[in-house]
Parts: structure tokens; sequence; C-alpha cells
């Protein structure tokens, strides 16, 4: 999500955390079953800077806790067609971007839903620390009383191998299809940039499977 320089601390929570890069293993998440920590409340400044260290810190005992849910019907399903196909007849690729897409699918349906379903799914394609800030993200949307709507895709997708077991990758997403409503009126939140912007993240190969390790968003409008 986009934010303007207006916009309240719950927003910036909302987005600061899934700049964390991570190095860990593939995440085993106990479903936010943990007690909230300090820090995803809406209160002040402080706030902010308790939920980013806490991401980067001691794991799965800060999570906070998140409301039971189904898991959804279908998962590590492409967010569309393009990326996938524009990798062609590489299989490397076709798992990275397998791999990203269907992050963004599974990271749209937890802000969607606010749920432990959809937990599982998004951890098994992102290392530790990006499922537990996702984690983190989705409870301030819920602190804040609001949801997503619709699902976050991309296209204009390059893939640049930076090492036998890393890559990096570039996109464009649409942001003008998938925003925050507010729970009560089904209202955008008006402090929430919307558009297509320029989006980028790493992954990191981990086990046998490519895990997306960073993911970051900007505000800068696609170019293409």
């Amino acid at each position: 999500m986009r934010l303007t320089i207006r916009a309240p601390l719950a927003a910036v929570l909302i987005a600061a955390p899934l700049l964390l890069a991570a190095c860990g293993e593939r995440a085993h998440i106990p479903n936010g079953s943990a007690s909230a920590p300090a820090g995803t409340s809406r209160s002040g400044a402080s706030d902010h800077s308790t939920t980013t260290t806490s991401a980067r810190g001691t794991g799965a005992a800060a999570l906070p806790t998140l409301p039971k849910g189904g898991r959804p019907p279908t998962t590590h399903a492409p967010a569309n067609g393009s990326g996938v196909g524009a990798a062609g007849s590489d299989p490397t690729q076709r798992a990275i971007l397998g791999a990203y897409e269907s992050y963004l699918v599974d990271l749209s349906g937890l802000d969607d839903n606010l749920s432990q379903g959809y937990i599982a799914p998004l951890a098994s394609v992102t290392t530790t620390r990006l499922a537990q800030a996702s984690v983190r993200q989705a409870a301030a949307i819920l602190a804040a009383q609001e949801h997503g709507v619709g699902t976050l895709h991309d296209d204009h997708v390059s893939v640049v191998m930076t090492g036998p077991t890393s890559a990096a990758l570039a996109d464009c997403q649409d942001e003008y299809d998938f925003y925050l409503v507010s729970d009560s009126t089904s209202t955008p939140d008006a402090f929430v940039q919307r558009g297509h912007f320029a989006g980028s993240a790493q992954l990191v190969l981990q086990n046998g499977h490519w895990l997306v390790d960073v993911f970051t968003t900007t505000h800068v409008a696609c170019a293409y």
C-alpha cells in the first residue's frame, strides 16, 4: 500500500514490516496464536518502532493473535498468468515466479480475511521473518478496523539471478484494485494512496524451495 505524508500511524504499520530482510529457513508459524505484543495499536510513535523491531527479534513468541478461520480453498495459484508465462520454459524462473505470485495471493487473502487460515499457505513460500512481518501487518489492519479488498496482482515481471540460490524480482503491482476499506462503512481508506506502483522482491533457495525473503513496495508509478 502507498502512504501519503498525512497517513495515520495504523497505515504506516501496514507497510513498514514488509521491508524487512530475512535470511531464515522456511517459515513455521504457529498460526499467530501467541499474545499480541506492544506495537500493534494505533496509539503513538513508539508502537511503530516496537513492531518493526520485534519482527526482527525472537520470532513466533511475539506474534499477535489473529481470528481463527478456514484454510483458503485454493493456494499457490499465481495472481495472474503474465508473470509465469514470461519465464518461458526455464524451470528455475517458473519456480521463482510461482512462489512470489503465490505470496501475493496469500498475502491478499490474509489482509482480506485477517484469519489464521491464510498463515500456513503464506508461510510455505516465505522465510520466517517475512511471514511473521506479514502476520503483524494483518494484525495492524485488524486493529485499525479495516480489511483488504481484492487481490494484489503484478505485471511486467523480470527476474535476475543474483547467485545460485538467490534471485531479485522487479514488477508492477496493482494497488488500485487492491486497497483497504473500513470494516463498518466499506469506504476506502483516504490516507492510502492507490495506483500501479513499481515493486521488488528478493528470493532465496532453501531446502529445495524458493522463498520470498524481502518484499518491497514503493510510491513510484510504473513506467513501461
